[in-house]
C-alpha cells in the first residue's frame, strides 16, 4: 500500500502541539495527498517558501514575508500566484504573521489550504519535515524476533524449526529485550538508518511452541519490552546440511542480507545438538560490537602467526 498524508491529518495530529489554525482551505486539505518522493529526490516534502523547487508544505517565515512585502503589487500577485499554480499541499505561515489580502484571496480561489502557526519558522519546518518523511519512509515487513541484545538491535531470523523463539525465550531470561516476534515492520527513517518495532496487535507477546502465546511483559516486566530499536545485526539459524565442512573457521559464515535500501550484516549460525545457542548469540553480538570498534580478532590471530613464523626463520 502506498504511503501518504494529507494536511488534513497533520493538522488533527499536531495542531495542538504547533498551534496550527485554518484560514481557507480546510475541506481541500483531505484530498491533497502528499506522497513519498524517496530521500535522494527534490524537492524535500517540508520547506520554507520556494519557487524553483516548491515543496509540498510551503513555509512562510519572517524573511519569506518581508521579501513578498517588499515586492510592487503587480509582481507580488503574479508570485503568490505561482505558488498557488504550483498546487502545494498546504502554505503555514508562521510567527504568528498577518496573513495578507492577497494571498488569502488567491487561496481561496484555488483552494489551497492555508494555515497560520505562531510557533518559530524553523520549528515548523524541522517538526514537520521529520513527522512527514517518518510516516513517507519505507516499509518492510521480515520474518523472525526483533530483539535489543547489549544494546544492538539484533534480527533472529530462520526458517520454521530451528528454534527462534526459544532462543529469544532464552535470551530473555539473560536480560535482554523483545520488541517484536514473527513480523516486526522495518522503517527506513534515513539512507543509512533502518528502525524495526511492533505491529500492534502483536505487542508484547512470543510464540513458543508448545507453550503457546506468552505476554513478555507480565512474565518478566516491563525493563524486557523496548518499543523500537535500530536494525544493526541479523542473526541466521540455519539446520547443518552438506556444505558445513565449508564453513571459514577463522571468519565465520558472515554475509550481508538487504533489508529496504541498506545491506545488514548478517551472522549465519548452523543449529546443532548440544549447543547453547544463547551463549553462541551474545557471543555473536559481542564479537559484532569489536569489529564496529575497528577489533578483528580474527585478522590479528593471522597476524600473530605470521609474527610467529617470521621470528623461527
Amino acid at each position: 500500500m502506498t504511503q501518504r498524508v494529507t494536511p488534513a491529518e497533520l493538522h488533527e495530529q499536531f495542531s495542538d502541539r504547533l498551534d496550527l489554525h485554518w484560514v481557507t482551505g480546510k475541506a481541500e486539505a483531505a484530498k491533497r495527498a502528499i506522497e513519498p518522493v524517496g530521500f535522494h529526490s527534490r524537492p524535500s516534502l517540508v520547506g520554507y517558501l520556494n519557487l524553483i523547487h516548491p515543496t509540498r508544505i510551503q513555509i512562510i517565515g519572517r524573511e519569506e514575508f518581508d521579501w513578498l512585502e517588499g515586492l510592487d503589487a503587480r509582481t507580488r500577485w503574479e508570485t503568490v500566484a505561482r505558488i498557488m499554480d504550483d498546487r502545494p499541499a498546504a502554505i503555514i505561515v508562521a510567527n504568528g504573521l498577518e496573513i495578507a489580502d492577497d494571498l488569502r484571496k488567491l487561496a481561496e480561489e484555488t483552494e489551497t489550504p492555508l494555515l497560520t502557526s505562531s510557533q518559530n519558522d524553523w520549528e515548523l519546518v524541522n517538526f514537520l519535515e521529520y513527522q512527514v518523511s517518518r510516516r513517507l519512509a519505507q516499509r518492510e515487513t521480515l520474518h523472525g524476533v526483533f530483539m535489543e541484545i547489549f544494546t544492538i538491535g539484533v534480527l533472529i531470523t530462520g526458517e520454521s524449526g530451528t528454534g527462534k523463539s526459544e532462543l529469544a525465550l532464552e535470551l530473555l531470561t539473560r536480560g535482554h529485550r523483545l520488541i517484536a516476534d514473527d513480523a516486526p515492520e522495518f522503517t527506513q527513517l534515513t539512507p543509512d538508518i533502518v528502525e524495526g518495532s511492533c505491529p500492534p496487535v502483536l505487542k508484547e507477546c512470543l510464540e513458543v511452541r508448545g507453550l503457546g502465546i506468552l505476554n513478555i511483559r507480565r512474565m518478566f516486566g516491563d525493563a524486557a519490552i523496548k518499543a523500537s530499536k535500530y536494525l544493526r545485526l541479523i542473526i541466521h539459524l540455519h539446520l547443518p546440511g552438506e556444505d558445513q565442512h565449508e564453513i571459514d573457521r577463522l571468519q565465520g559464515n558472515d554475509s550481508q542480507r538487504q533489508v529496504l535500501d541498506l545491506k545488514i550484516p548478517q551472522i549465519n549460525l548452523p543449529v546443532l545438538a548440544g549447543r547453547n545457542m544463547a551463549v553462541i548469540a551474545e557471543a555473536a553480538v559481542r564479537d559484532f560490537m569489536l569489529r564496529m570498534k575497528g577489533f578483528d580478532a580474527a585478522a590479528e590471530f593471522v597476524e600473530r602467526h605470521g609474527r610467529l613464523l617470521a621470528d623461527k626463520q
